[in-house]
């Protein structure tokens, strides 16, 4: 435990300090719930209230359940990430305990939107406070990001080459697939700057400003070594991809359980061209464009607007609201035990 709390106060330097970034975090929110509220109201204009509350009574507790199962899955799978990194370094870890780290690191991500930026860096100081060493925490860190980047541009491609096969790849879809594409190696080509230079491309006149330092000074314990290893780098792809898999069964699940008959491919198209609509779009949290998309291409693929609404209103519920009472729990309880 002394080792624990020692290694504990020197992990300042991968999380940013309380109330930093708390402007930004409501602005974010308020952005969100207002673009959310207004694509909400648009779509509850156009769809038949009477209907989608007919639908949504009419839902199969067993088709819910396994929804639900999905997402619990990936939790496991998150969990799974940080545990391949912990363990190639020597570390042992239980899997309960790595869930809870994968559950407060949903509840950041989505609390505090920094493009998955906060989440990140709670698990890497929930990590240093299971004494694991700081070094091999922000590597944790990195491997985990690059990892995510390259299972979600794999996804997406074969989404696109999906829309492509069906002929519906045209005028909008190709410039979003090109703005993603675009925004996804950018994303990957400085990750991987970031941890070949371990941040000594940082100029000297920024280093004075004490974010800039503790980033750089974090960033120069990274193990290139291991986030270069392909026995490291080849099941944390495989895992994230399995959350995306998840994810998109999610949603499957969530129309079947309306009584829609559609197969999986509509519902994984329907689920990675929203969660792209999303990254591409400036809106903070994904609240509202999400939504939309995911609707609008699950309507286009044959599902009414009440079952389309309904099913992503469930996909979210699980997927985006779930998580925040016990992740906001559970990181409460791990800022007290910091104390």
């Amino acid at each position: 435990m002394a080792e624990a709390k020692g290694q504990s106060a020197g992990s300042d330097d991968l999380l940013l300090k309380p109330g930093q970034s708390s402007r930004r975090t409501v602005m974010g929110w308020f952005a969100g719930a207002l673009i959310f509220a207004g694509v909400m109201g648009f779509l509850l204009h156009v769809a038949d209230i009477a209907e989608l509350l007919a639908v949504l009574k009419a839902a199969s507790p067993l088709w819910i359940a396994a929804a639900l199962s999905c997402q619990l899955a990936t939790y496991a799978c998150a969990a799974a990430v940080w545990q391949v990194v912990t363990r190639r370094a020597g570390y042992r870890l239980d899997l309960p305990d790595l869930l809870k780290l994968a559950v407060m690191e949903l509840f950041a991500n989505q609390a505090i939107p920094t493009g998955g930026l906060s989440g990140s860096l709670l698990v890497a100081r929930g990590l240093v406070r299971r004494s694991i060493s700081s070094s091999i925490a922000v590597t944790a860190l990195l491997i985990a990001a690059l990892s995510y980047y390259a299972a979600y541009f794999l996804t997406a491609a074969l989404a696109f080459v999906l829309l492509w096969s069906t002929g519906d790849l045209s005028g909008t879809w190709e410039w979003l697939s090109i703005m993603f594409a675009a925004i996804i190696i950018l994303i990957t080509v400085l990750l991987v700057a970031v941890t070949i230079t371990k941040g000594r491309w940082i100029p000297r006149s920024l280093l004075g400003r004490p974010l800039v330092a503790r980033l750089a000074k974090a960033l120069a314990k990274v193990r290139t070594d291991m986030a270069s290893d392909p026995r490291v780098l080849g099941p944390t792809i495989f895992f994230q991809l399995a959350i995306f898999v998840l994810d998109a069964t999610t949603l499957w699940f969530a129309v079947r359980a309306l009584g829609v008959s559609i197969g999986p491919s509509p519902a994984f198209l329907a689920f990675v061209l929203a969660s792209v609509v999303a990254t591409v779009s400036p809106i903070p949290l994904g609240l509202g464009s999400f939504e939309g998309g995911c609707i609008a291409v699950l309507h286009v693929l044959g599902v009414s607007i009440e079952a389309a609404l309904a099913a992503t209103l469930i996909f979210r519920g699980m997927s985006f609201w779930m998580p925040m009472l016990p992740g906001m729990w559970l990181t409460h309880r791990e800022a007290r035990a910091d104390l």
